[in-house]
């Protein structure tokens, strides 16, 4: 059986490839998209999603839907210095959606999904947590139902947010939706945590970008999208944060470790090392460190308790579902 999904993203480039490998691997369902404020305002990312599954072909199948548009109690933050105001700058390729927005509330597709598919569905979220955590502030009865949350958050070790640097963005940017999520005892031990510590190892390198690319004489247009996507998104991770050998793709690691607890590729090629950790942040608006990622206990790895914390993968193994994911898009492309 496939693995059901809702993804809740804020389209940004690496969003982008997470849509990508969910919508065209095989070992995913993908049962709805929601998109919110985060790396661009929620009128921007949801125009985004939209765009990009026309470009893929899959506009025609999966909803698109507009979740939380601001924080719970703060101002909404955005990151033109990566994505570029629109969110997804750097193409003109990008074409006109030809799927318009669910008139329909998230919070009710939300539900309606989880309940289809109880028990086994994994809810995905590459952005802030705010949408997930009203989803089950609202409907609580739902956090029995959901088998996994992955999320692209947090840093232990690692940050770039604060100014300590010592936050990460889609944590810092509500950081009590956050600790909603990893202090409730009812969905913490489900989540899985893909932090800055683990994706500032997925690098697109010069050579990952050029498997991206292809041939260039028989390029298609779907390839050049993307290529001028890691070209502008590695531009701008340069010049903001100082990585030389390509930029971190942070948020499709999300579905890597999906892959292998729900049986669909062995541990053994996986991969995926991890601890299992309980995590607070920090939310004190005087602190250096506010939206910092703390530790606060350590579970044996072994154990049922804790969030699952990434530490490694097999990078080789990550790129190739990309490689692959792309490869299968390109037949359905509408980009001409």
């Amino acid at each position: 059986m496939r693995i059901p999904i809702w993804l809740d993203c804020d389209p940004g480039h690496d969003d982008t490839v997470a849509i990508l490998l969910g919508c065209y691997h095989p070992a995913f369902e993908v049962l709805g998209i929601s998109a919110s404020y985060g790396n661009a305002s929620g009128p921007n990312t949801t125009y985004n999603a939209r765009s990009l599954l026309t470009a893929i072909g899959k506009a025609q199948q999966i909803p698109v839907y507009s979740s939380a548009l601001k924080p719970w109690i703060r101002k909404p933050e955005y990151a033109p210095d990566i994505h570029g105001k629109s969110g997804l700058d750097g193409t003109e390729l990008l074409p006109l959606p030809v799927c318009g927005l669910q008139e329909e509330s998230y919070l009710d597709a939300m539900e309606r999904a989880i309940l289809n598919h109880e028990g086994r569905i994994s809810i995905v979220v590459t952005g802030p947590l705010t949408s997930l955590a009203t989803v089950l502030q609202q409907k609580p009865y739902l956090k029995q139902k959901i088998k996994f949350i992955s999320i692209m958050g947090g840093g232990i070790e690692v940050g770039n947010r604060n100014r300590n640097n010592s936050g990460e963005f889609n944590v810092w940017i509500d950081p009590e939706a956050a600790n909603f999520i990893f202090k409730d005892p009812d969905i913490k031990d489900k989540c899985i945590l893909l932090a800055l510590d683990i994706t500032h190892k997925a690098i697109a390198t010069e050579d990952v970008v050029a498997n991206v690319r292809g041939v260039e004489a028989n390029c298609s247009n779907l390839r050049q999208l993307f290529y001028e996507l890691f070209q502008y998104f590695a531009h701008s991770y340069k010049g903001a944060q100082g990585f030389d050998s390509g930029p971190p793709l942070h948020d499709p690691l999300t579905l890597i470790p999906l892959l292998e607890f729900y049986g669909w590729a062995p541990s053994s090629i996986v991969n995926f090392e991890y601890k299992r950790l309980d995590l607070e942040v920090d939310e004190d608006n005087l602190s250096p460190d506010l939206g910092r990622t703390r530790p606060v206990r350590e579970y044996p790895s072994n154990q049922d308790k804790g969030i699952i914390v990434g530490i490694n993968t097999n990078m080789s193994f990550f790129w190739e579902q990309i490689l692959k994911a792309l490869a299968e898009a390109e037949k359905c492309s509408t980009i001409e």
